[in-house]
């Protein structure tokens, strides 16, 4: 991205009268990368502003802020609606770039692993600890992951969300829909430090999944994007060479009807 570039905010409203707030670094490219934030996280905290920064040295890049979080309206649904804000979102970018990538962090992994097993608008798919269901309470939380995060934790400047008290979660799952995604090229990372969402749950991501398949274990890396607060090269390097590879020049368009 040249100096001069400066990220564009914009609306976004789904078939469902929702309003979606994005943010747009664009240069005009044929390619761009959708960022999904996890839960309680949002478009402009630092860890989603440094993955965007880089993934533009090289496509476009439009970062959403999840219903029900940061400056989007309505409420969340714990994963019953936000698939298909993603797919909306994504097939809104699709008039205007030749390929189209995904990156969900966390429930945003959750979010995008869905939009692309049942509706297929991407090129490229990247899940950051992404959980293969919503039930993660089965492993001791406070490990030395969780220690190590609280001081990111504490520092992050929070945009509180607002939640539906009456929705209930849909049964397609990232792991009961993984092996969809295919031929479409998928990256599933994780930190071996992962106090919330346990690496296995990669694993399994990964092992359902069908080829071409990626999966990154981040050695001592933490939950989704406190990867990216204190050492991120082992994350961002990783991310901007698969969309490279999946995006640029000579990649395949494998998206609905490959």
């Amino acid at each position: 991205m040249s100096a001069g570039t400066e990220p564009v905010m914009e609306s976004f409203r789904t078939a469902g009268g929702v309003r979606l707030r994005l943010t747009r670094w664009s240069q005009g490219r044929g390619q761009v990368v959708l960022v999904v934030p996890g839960i309680l996280m949002h478009r402009e905290a630092l860890e989603i502003r440094t993955v965007a920064r880089r993934l533009a040295l090289a496509h476009d890049v439009v970062t959403m802020d999840v219903r029900g979080h940061g400056e989007s309206g309505g409420r969340f649904t714990w994963g019953r609606h936000e698939p298909d804000d993603v797919a909306e979102v994504a097939a809104a970018l699709r008039r205007d770039h030749d390929r189209v990538g995904a990156l969900g962090f966390s429930f945003g992994g959750y979010h995008t692993a869905v939009a692309a097993a049942l509706h297929r608008p991407f090129d490229a798919v990247a899940l950051v600890a992404a959980p293969h269901r919503l039930f993660l309470l089965d492993h001791n939380l406070l490990g030395r992951g969780f220690w190590r995060s609280v001081p990111h934790m504490l520092r992050r400047q929070r945009r509180f969300p607002r939640f539906s008290p009456l929705s209930l979660p849909r049964r397609d799952t990232p792991g009961r829909l993984v092996h969809r995604i295919a031929p479409v090229p998928l990256l599933v990372a994780h930190g071996t430090a992962d106090w919330l969402v346990p690496p296995r749950h990669a694993r399994l991501l990964y092992e359902r999944a069908g080829e071409p398949k990626t999966l990154l274990l981040v050695e001592r890396g933490l939950h989704a994007e406190n990867m990216l607060v204190d050492d991120p090269e082992p994350l961002l390097g990783p991310l901007a060479d698969f969309f490279q590879r999946t995006l640029g020049p000579g990649a395949p368009h494998l998206t609905a009807g490959s």
